[in-house]
């Protein structure tokens, strides 16, 4: 995938629509595509190009259901990192594990919000204890368990302003 333009490509209604499609089903073949947004195969899979070069598409991947992979824990741990460290090395080191489905820098009290995933409560503790809670510049720690989830990876709304 190339580079980002610097200037944002200005969206039209077209657009609008293949990405509100693309987002739902990314698998859609370029045939379905084009006739779900009314246009022809070639124009339609020009404009996917060019959205995908703008950077406006990131990338695609598969959505993995990690429960019926054994992962049965979601953890949101917030972090508070000393000032003395290197605060580039424990991003670093944060994003690279990789049971860290995601990592957010948070303004308040704390610095860093992480989303985490645990096949139990054993893996869990330890992935806290003896991973994260260990790295250098690790100051505090607090956990909110997920209990149940009601929406994740939701769909980006596709606007006018886009």
């Amino acid at each position: 995938m190339k580079e980002p333009e610097s200037k944002p490509r200005k969206l039209d209604r077209v657009d609008r629509r293949i990405l509100m499609h693309l987002q739902r089903n990314a698998r859609l073949s370029n045939k379905e595509l084009a006739q779900l947004v009314h246009l022809s195969p070639t124009p339609c899979l020009r404009r996917v190009a060019l959205l995908e070069q703008s950077g406006v598409v990131a990338r695609y991947r598969a959505v993995l259901d990690h429960p019926r992979l054994g992962y049965t824990v979601r953890a949101f741990i917030t972090i508070k990192r000393t000032r003395d460290c290197d605060r580039d090395e424990l991003w670093r080191k944060i994003t690279a594990i990789p049971e860290i489905l995601a990592a957010h820098v948070v303004s308040g009290e704390f610095d860093l919000l992480v989303e985490m995933i645990a096949h139990d409560m054993d893996h869990y503790s330890t992935l806290l204890l003896e991973t994260i809670n260990k790295l250098a510049g690790v100051y505090d720690s607090r956990t909110l368990f997920c209990v149940k989830e009601l929406k994740t990876n939701g769909d980006v709304p596709i606007t006018e302003i886009a």
